[in-house]
């Protein structure tokens, strides 16, 4: 089941695929577990594209999904230390728990934020304010709630505000997909789009904001788990 909270220990074994993310950058830098300590997991050293060793700060956090043959499961930790032998890995955190997860490139969360919605007719005008809100959000796309059919194609001015270390902003997406989802009893249509044109800037700020939703949830399902 999506969105699970599993002990680590249940989850993370020797030689299973890891991949890493940067809390700026949706590149995907794959790893694997080397060895596990009480507190600690060793991971060989992940490279870019032009196979440079990515060696973060001391203390730095990190996003990253473990891969099994039928899922895969998010976590965050924190990077220690680099070591080069018997190879060049690495030394993070081992985390207390993992998350089960849809397999997106993109982190997707499940946030309740207002978002404004325009859409746009065939001529290119953009159509009345629809005051809605998200399902969900993620560095590409977003999910909101409308009460009538979008049909997939469609573009859309998209307006969040005051979004913490953002402000406010706005943007065109494309309309991917609108499905039928009751709520509170209401016909209403879950709208899902992606974004079109992100300047990277502004992109980055936005996976760091979900990075964050991200660590609250996280630590709110081992509280809750207690």
């Amino acid at each position: 089941m999506s969105g699970e909270i599993i002990k680590a220990d249940k989850v993370l074994n020797i030689g299973q695929r890891v991949e890493f993310y940067l809390e700026n950058d949706d590149t995907r830098y794959t790893s694997r577990i080397e060895d596990i300590t009480q507190d600690s997991l060793v991971v060989a050293m992940p490279v870019d594209e032009k196979r440079r060793p990515i060696i973060p700060r001391e203390g730095e956090r990190r996003y990253g999904k473990a891969v099994t043959k039928t899922c895969a499961y998010r976590l965050f930790t924190v990077f220690k230390t680099k070591a080069a032998e018997p190879i060049p890995v690495w030394h993070i955190v081992k985390p207390v728990t993992v998350e089960r997860y849809q397999n997106r490139e993109f982190v997707r969360v499940r946030v309740n934020l207002p978002v404004r919605v325009q859409l746009v007719d065939a001529e290119g005008t953009l159509g009345p304010v629809m005051e809605s809100r998200t399902v969900d959000l993620s560095g590409n796309g977003i999910c909101f709630v409308s009460n009538e059919l979008v049909h997939v194609g469609t573009k859309a001015a998209l307006g969040l505000d005051n979004l913490p270390g953002i402000g406010n902003l706005e943007i065109m997406a494309n309309i991917a997909q609108c499905r039928q989802a009751p709520v509170d009893g209401l016909r209403r249509y879950h709208v899902g789009a992606r974004f079109l044109n992100f300047e990277r800037g502004q992109q980055n700020k936005l996976i760091r904001f979900i990075f964050d939703i991200e660590r609250k949830n996280l630590a709110k399902g081992l509280e809750d788990a207690k």
